[in-house]
């Protein structure tokens, strides 16, 4: 054999690539008279100078970014649950919707008792997107800065909002905290303010809620204060074990395109949340490689698994889901929480709602025979 290959190999079963243990999820012992809980999944650039910015904001905002603030200094800046009468703004920064779909959302959103602002570049389709860069960045700014506005959701996802995020000022939120909340491309915002030690909310947008009455309820409480953590039963692919973090993450594609950037996850000591959607198996394989190799996998205290929505484990010719996820995670013993119903599944064609998650909050995370669960402290 050639010497070459020879050293390649051991070094990559040094490293546990080819490790037959890394490849399986670790199954709980089953005891006599109790039967496995059966199994639940089968095998733009940016521009090089934007008119009409204030670049001083610009320069102040990716001073702020970049700077690494260690975990046992970072603030925990958490806003106020809502109550009845306080304002809510409406805000795109992403792919452009009409005013059509955002009339459910709204309503329901007054029927609780909340005013409704709509952010001023809604309705300005520019391409794809909600209106210019340039309109986008200033609308989402104003209603930073504005303090009558107790809570952000967004319009959807799609793509755009990592084009903004580095023009952004997030510093009026440590006065003025406010829930900013979405999921898939707004994982770029999440991961901008839990790195400042700013809390955010994963959960349903302005216009994902229409005939989803489950997300709707959970994101009423969570946004009054009042969500539970979640619960499942445990499964094949979960993995026990015990670990206490922030819970950091989102959408799996965001989290691995803002790799090696001044928005990069901070995971350190986290639990790391992970969904996706419409993504064949090599790219998820591609996207946890990243996480590998980068050192990532290593700083984590555990794992929970959402949604992979649109998921084909034949059509990139790879690993299952979950075989991917082991292959990467390997023999480090951290619990892992598979499939919790948050993600991309929900409409109502989909079986699964998606539920409301407080990012950069800290929880204990619990995965044991019977039950997985976490629960928020603090």
């Amino acid at each position: 054999m050639n010497k070459k290959v020879f050293l390649l190999i051991v070094a990559l079963v040094a490293c546990g690539c080819f490790s037959a243990e890394a490849m399986r999820p670790y199954k709980a012992p089953v005891q006599a008279g109790i039967t496995p809980v059966e199994e639940v999944i089968e095998q733009e650039e940016l521009p090089a100078a934007i008119p009409q910015i204030d670049t001083t904001l610009i320069a102040q905002s990716d001073e702020a970014q970049e700077q690494e603030i260690p975990v046992a200094v970072r603030p925990d800046i958490r806003p106020a649950p809502l109550k009845r009468g306080d304002c809510i703004g409406i805000f795109g920064i992403s792919n452009y919707v009409d005013s059509t779909a955002l009339l459910y959302g709204v309503s329901v959103f007054e029927n609780w008792g909340l005013r409704v602002k709509f952010a001023d570049n809604l309705f300005k389709q520019n391409g794809r997107y909600d209106g210019t860069l340039e309109e986008r960045i200033k609308a989402t700014q104003a209603m930073i800065d504005d303090p009558d506005i107790k809570a952000m959701i967004s319009t959807r996802g799609g793509y755009g909002a990592a084009q903004v995020i580095p023009y952004l000022d997030f510093t009026p939120l440590y006065e003025n905290p406010k829930w900013i909340v979405g999921y898939s491309d707004v994982t770029a915002l999440h991961i901008a303010l839990n790195n400042l030690g700013l809390e955010s909310m994963h959960g349903p947008m302005a216009t994902r809620i229409e005939g989803d009455t489950t997300s709707v309820a959970f994101l009423h409480d969570a946004l009054f204060g009042e969500a539970p953590g979640l619960s499942i039963t445990t499964n094949y692919y979960c993995r026990e074990g015990e670990a206490t973090g922030r819970l950091v993450g989102g959408n799996l594609s965001l989290i691995y395109s803002l790799q090696g950037t001044p928005m990069n996850l901070d995971m350190k000591d986290a639990i790391l949340f992970i969904e996706d959607v419409g993504e064949d198996s090599y790219a998820i394989d591609r996207m946890m490689q990243n996480l590998l190799l980068s050192g990532k996998l290593d700083e984590i205290a555990g794992i929970i698994v959402g949604q992979f929505t649109d998921f084909d484990d034949y059509k990139g010719m790879d690993l299952s889901l979950p075989g991917i996820i082991y292959s990467k995670i390997g023999n480090r013993q951290i619990p892992v929480m598979y499939q919790i119903d948050a993600g991309h599944d929900w409409n109502v064609h989909k079986s699964a709602p998606n539920y409301s998650l407080y990012l950069g909050r800290r929880i204990h995370l619990k995965v044991d025979r019977d039950i997985a669960f976490f629960e928020y402290l603090d």
